[in-house]
């Protein structure tokens, strides 16, 4: 991971502190002591991976979760397999947490509760009011894309993207693949984006906005 973010609320929803930080190769329970150490009701965690996959509610059984995995990734032995529902689109995105960094932060905070990065932009796919909603993410070398055709989920994965370049081979494949027409598509960007990534994608999409 290139780095990490947090912000802390209280009880009321108030927004209390902020703050992004870069952080070694192997985040440690030691690097997030300062950030954890305070006795916080709960703790949400929104971890980067392209370590999931979404099964239908019909089929799920909870007993294969890491069979599901599986099938799609290379997990490591020590990897820890999560579920989360996703009721909206009747599914349940089963992801993978390594060891070390599932049982640090546990053992910082008993009340922590892991989800991908992926089940946010699912959910953030509800605000979005198009027809066709194409929500992708930039983030620690991977690009994540979700797409919707009103509420009907298309799409959801993510993949090593080192550069631009390499991002937008993969959104135009996307959109390819889901029969979006990029001239008639609003690219949505969930974070902040640089100024010239904007610009080369509003070459292509009729508007490029961002989700914060």
């Amino acid at each position: 991971m290139g780095g990490y973010s947090f912000v802390i609320y209280d009880r009321s929803g108030k927004r209390l502190a902020s703050d992004s930080r870069p952080c070694p190769v192997d985040l440690s329970a030691e690097d997030l002591g300062k950030v954890l150490s305070a006795p916080f009701a709960s703790v949400t965690v929104f971890y980067t991976t392209w370590k999931y996959t979404l099964v239908p509610v019909s089929q799920f059984s909870k007993d294969s979760a890491r069979e599901y995995l599986e099938t799609v990734r290379d997990l490591q032995p020590d990897d820890t397999v999560h579920t989360v529902e996703v009721p909206s689109h009747k599914a349940v995105m089963v992801f993978a947490v390594p060891g070390g960094i599932y049982s640090g932060i546990s053992a910082l905070n008993r009340n922590v509760r892991f989800y991908p990065l992926a089940s946010c932009l699912i959910d953030r796919l509800a605000g979005i009011t198009d027809n066709n909603r194409l929500l992708v993410s930039f983030s620690a070398g991977m690009l994540h894309v979700v797409a919707a055709e009103r509420d009907r989920l298309l799409f959801a994965n993510s993949f090593p993207a080192a550069d631009l370049a390499t991002a937008e081979y993969f959104i135009f494949s996307v959109t390819k693949e889901v029969l979006f027409n990029p001239e008639n598509t609003c690219l949505y960007v969930f974070g902040e984006i640089k100024p010239e990534v904007r610009g080369e994608l509003e070459r292509y999409f009729v508007s490029v906005r961002t989700l914060l």
